[in-house]
């Protein structure tokens, strides 16, 4: 009896002293389960115990983030400041980040890590050999077959602010599309434009090009890890891995590192620990 007693209390001193995982999150996408593979591979170098919850839908990342079932996730300062926050597009990526930055804290206590170099925003996506190199040079293009998502189409910072800010339309056609499909017929030459997005591994796999937003028109979607209060308790290094980690991800890379998951098939964990040794961010 006296042995077993002594065994019981082995057990629970050793359970009561296991450190609890970091709980690393992503939407439901290739590019957000990459970030979750950066931030729990950045973090698994320092030895911390992690447990990821992967492809969850955005709101539920969030919102789990807020009630401490996840504790870090990448998020988009314009989804933080329109979709959370509820507040009007801003085309100003500083003054986007810096109010998500300090209302998420204030009224959640959440914390927006340095942005990651990355903008995934909307964008208007052509063939490489387009003549086109940025929106202002489809005010003169007035025959162009276009192919939106539903979304887009009505979106007051999508065609129909478009076709104000450029002067005009510019479609002698528009088709709704489901977005799924719209990559392919573009690159089949169906349609002569479409909207996307800015860091989609379709456009470096399927050889196409993003329009420059010389017009400054899209809001930013700038990514940046969003930590709850209990992230650095449980991982004390990965605060200064992940600002190691910031500017690191521009634009390109990301496109490349998405174009490795989604086109060539390859494990994001994979793709993600590649990176993360060129960059020589892990030993």
């Amino acid at each position: 009896m006296r042995a077993a007693f002594v065994l019981l209390l082995a057990f629970a001193a050793g359970c009561g002293g296991a450190s609890p995982a970091l709980v690393v999150g992503s939407k439901p996408f290739a590019e957000s389960e990459l970030l979750g593979e950066l931030f729990a591979q950045l973090a698994e170098a320092d030895g911390a115990k992690v447990e990821r919850k992967f492809y969850l839908g955005g709101q539920v990342c969030f919102e789990a983030l807020k009630k401490g079932d996840l504790d870090v996730y990448g998020e988009y300062t314009g989804t933080g400041l329109v979709n959370i926050l509820g507040e009007s597009p801003s085309t100003d990526a500083g003054a986007v980040y810096a109010r998500v930055k300090s209302e998420f804290a204030a009224r959640w206590g959440l914390q927006w890590l340095p942005r990651l170099g990355f903008n995934n925003t909307y964008a208007l996506v052509v063939r490489a050999d387009a003549a086109p190199r940025a929106l202002s040079g489809l005010a003169k293009a007035k025959d162009l077959r276009c192919g939106f998502d539903l979304e887009f189409a009505d979106r007051p910072d999508g065609y129909k602010g478009l076709v104000k800010a450029l002067g005009g339309p510019f479609c002698a056609q528009l088709r709704q599309m489901a977005p799924e499909l719209m990559y392919d017929a573009l690159a089949r030459g169906d349609v002569d434009v479409i909207s996307g997005y800015s860091t989609d591994g379709r456009i470096a796999a399927l050889g196409l090009k993003v329009l420059e937003d010389d017009k400054r028109f899209f809001p930013p979607y700038d990514a940046a890890p969003l930590a709850g209060p209990k992230a650095f308790v449980k991982a004390p290094q990965l605060r200064a891995r992940l600002e190691a980690l910031a500017g690191r991800l521009t634009d390109a890379k990301m496109t490349r590192l998405n174009a490795a998951v989604v086109a060539d098939k390859r494990q994001a964990k994979d793709v993600a620990r590649e990176f993360l040794a060129a960059e020589k961010l892990v030993p």
